[in-house]
């Protein structure tokens, strides 16, 4: 298709064309396909075109065909995305209980069934097996032809940016058997979409079979919007049971897996994957929705599955028990039933609803009201899909209990995209706190409680489905921290894990730390948190810390100290404040101020706190003066070692950052650079910017003539962690030439962005 005419890939998008049919429809109305058996055929099976409208095609046969077994509505931008007359507008069609196998045995990239731009189709009932590719493939345009278009494509893809919905909407994907899929080709799945959908459902579908080339069973591409994926049943999936990119506002939730894998990625937002369901294998999962999909009783014959030869049920279950440490989860837990094949698995029932499976006898139910009445029965199953008579109901109501995080003030070790930490706490699923793009393990998320509380446990649903390793610690003043739960010895196993202390721990202030993400980063969904309100006996307050003084270090740098305050019951923290606003808490009577800017006036307080955050006074006012950011050594004569590519010792101290001196290529540590100052003059700190983030070990000497060198700072015990590292002397000596050696670079050379020398505060 690139041509003259279409001079590269994306301009040809709307040119694209579906493969045509044996059979063909278009501007029809009422037409039904039933009874028939399409095979050997060189293209389509059935295709539906342009206008076709109120289309049912029942009870037939595809097998055995070239491209696509049945295609639903057209691909044309113009005519079927946005058409000016509704009588273009492929709908209301369904497609129920057909045989699709074997199709796309010629043109490997072709599906089971597609639907392409259409208004309320339902597929629902087929059985659809043995593909190279996709079972059900449902939309077109990969969001482009979209209302705004995809903003991940330059220029659109070269599509005209629409400034109306398409036509698709409301398609039904339900009580479909889709196994043994995806053959021969990667980047698709059971049931795969394109483009919003509002409306769009996937459910009571049973899945299997599908190899870890599809990226997902189910798979929402491209600005795939508006789908639901409910009561579905997956076994035998390899890679994982759902992915999502460039999602948009979907939801999966309620489904049933033997494999929990899935993934949110590639800028989808506002989408909710919870409280769905692992079991251990095939015969653990519901057997209601097994026995319910595909082919139903009269067109069974279609496609016969192997003989049932046994018919016995299991026995009735014993009533399920339960326990609720969480006001939203219950445990539940059962006698055993009985089969003389053997039971397989269990199906639990909430209020007359399927909630949850198990190949045990406990399950946990999440996702429950506090304080609520619920109604639990549980079911047995075998492995030929005979269910057992539903066991005696247990009434269970759960206890009050609010989530103690929610919408409290958060803090974290940073963040990134816009995923901030109040995102983790909002109540909402589909928001995520994460991490700093790229930084390492690990990584904390803090939440006052705004006031104290006997802490009993904590409920975390993080990003992905496993692969995270964590604590969470409870402290009453920021300062001294208690753990609460460790799970930093094993990974998570799925994406919401449950924590319940056996002892509360009292505090007001609770944090999470990821010790481990499997390279994926901190990201939570959501962190809740429970307890019942501390009792707070103590009501008085410590006195006002006294003597506050600052001493300047660098010029955007001071050191802050006091004396202690003192407390009946003893003085746990300090709060420091900076021009009225707070910007510290510790322990101790010292603070280091990092972060002001050169030349500026700031005034500072602190005050005291206890354990029940008493606070104290404030303490007098000191008001300090940064002074100008001059550096000594800026522009003055710098020899050394050696130097290379014309990274000479000059460019040190030329005050570019984006300029350096390094040592001879090759050579071996140590090396050093000297700066003369040009007069002897009181030095008390030495900043210097390496070229890498960490690794070298150095000292500065310091000398009145050049000859005789006295100690300044050693740092050669340990080697650096962050790219600038500061060398302050506790008191300034006097100095006209300074000396840094770097004894070690592991491996990289000596090589400096800048050196800076301050003294005369």
């Amino acid at each position: 298709m690139v041509g003259e005419d279409n001079p590269d890939f994306d301009s040809t998008r709307l040119h694209w064309k579906k493969t045509p049919g044996a059979v063909n429809t278009s501007f029809t109305k009422n037409v039904s396909f039933t009874g028939n058996t399409f095979t050997h055929l060189g293209a389509v099976g059935l295709n539906l075109n342009t206008g076709s409208q109120g289309t049912e095609i029942t009870g037939n046969v595809f097998r055995q065909i070239s491209a696509t077994g049945i295609q639903v509505g057209g691909v044309d931008y113009y005519r079927d995305a946005h058409p000016t007359d509704t009588r273009d507008i492929v709908r209301d069609t369904t497609v129920s209980n057909n045989v699709v196998t074997r199709t796309a045995d010629q043109y490997r990239g072709s599906l089971g069934i597609l639907a392409g731009y259409t208004d309320h189709t339902a597929i629902t009932h087929n059985k659809v097996y043995d593909l190279p590719y996709s079972g059900i493939s449902v939309g077109w345009g990969w969001g482009l032809t979209d209302k705004g278009g995809n903003p991940s494509y330059v220029n659109n893809g070269k599509v005209p940016v629409a400034t109306t919905p398409t036509t698709s909407r409301n398609t039904v994907v339900s009580y479909n058997d889709i196994g043994d899929i995806m053959k021969n080709q990667a980047d698709g799945g059971a049931v795969y979409t394109l483009g919003a959908n509002p409306g769009g459902r996937v459910s009571d579908n049973y899945v299997h079979g599908v190899p870890e080339h599809a990226y997902g069973a189910v798979y929402h591409d491209e600005m795939s919007r508006g789908w639901t994926n409910t009561n579905n049943a997956f076994c035998g999936v390899t890679y994982q049971w759902m992915l999502m990119n460039h999602g948009i506002e979907n939801n999966a939730s309620g489904n049933f897996t033997d494999n929990a894998g899935y993934a949110v990625q590639g800028g989808s937002f506002d989408n909710t994957v919870r409280n769905n369901t692992k079991v251990g294998g095939c015969a653990q999962l519901p057997a209601s929705i097994v026995k319910q999909a595909g082919l139903e009783p009269a067109y069974r014959h279609l496609d016969p599955g192997p003989a049932v030869t046994d018919r016995t049920a299991p026995t009735r279950p014993g009533a399920p028990e339960a326990t609720t440490d969480f006001p939203t989860v219950a445990d539940l837990s059962w006698t055993a039933s009985k089969d003389d094949k053997g039971v397989t698995g269990y199906s639990v029932y909430r209020d007359g609803r399927l909630v949850s499976a198990s190949g045990s006898t406990e399950v946990r139910i999440p996702g429950l009201k506090q304080d609520t009445t619920y109604r639990f029965q549980v079911r047995a199953r075998d492995a030929a899909g005979n269910e057992s008579p539903y066991s005696a109901t247990t009434v269970v109501r759960t206890p009050k209990g609010e989530d103690l995080a929610l919408k409290h003030p958060a803090t974290a070790s940073s963040d990134s995209e816009g995923n901030v930490p109040a995102k983790a706490v909002d109540g909402d699923p589909g928001t995520r706190w994460a991490q700093g793009l790229g930084l390492p393990d690990p990584s904390w998320l803090q939440v006052d409680l705004g006031a104290s509380y006997d802490v009993n446990g904590a409920i975390t649903t993080f990003e992905k489905s496993k692969g995270y390793r964590y604590r969470v610690e409870v402290s009453p003043d920021e300062v001294h921290w208690k753990p609460l739960v460790d799970r930093t010895a094993a990974d998570t196993t799925e994406a919401t894990d449950y924590a319940r202390a056996g002892t509360p721990v009292t505090g007001r202030y609770v944090r999470l730390t990821l010790t481990g993400t499997s390279g994926n980063g901190g990201s939570v969904f959501d962190f809740q948190v429970y307890g019942t309100k501390a009792k707070v006996t103590d009501r008085t307050s410590p006195t006002a810390p006294k003597t506050l003084t600052a001493k300047v270090l660098l010029p955007g740098s001071l050191q802050l100290d006091w004396q202690g305050a003192t407390d009946d019951k003893g003085v746990t923290s300090y709060v420091v404040s900076q021009d009225g606003k707070r910007v510290a808490v510790t322990g101790d009577t010292t603070l280091r101020i990092d972060g002001l800017k050169p030349g500026t006036r700031y005034a500072f307080t602190v005050t005291a706190r206890d354990e029940a955050l008493n606070t104290s006074p404030a303490s007098s006012e000191t008001v300090v003066t940064t002074p100008a950011d001059t550096n000594l050594a800026l522009h003055k004569e710098a020899t050394a070692s050696s130097d290379s590519e014309g990274n000479v010792p000059a460019k040190a101290v030329d005050g570019d950052p984006g300029t350096r001196w390094a040592q001879g290529l090759g050579l071996p540590d140590p090396s050093w650079l000297q700066v003369d100052l040009g007069t002897s003059t009181p030095v008390s700190a030495v900043v210097t910017t390496f070229e890498k983030s960490g690794g070298y070990r150095y000292r500065v000497e310091y000398s009145a003539d050049g000859k005789d060198w006295s100690a300044f700072a050693d740092r050669t015990d340990e080697p650096t962690t962050t790219q600038t590292d500061n060398a302050l002397a506790a008191q300034p000596v006097e100095a006209r030439y300074l000396r840094l050696t770097v004894t070690g670079s592991s491996g990289n050379g000596g090589s400096i962005h800048e050196i800076r020398a301050y003294g005369g505060f």
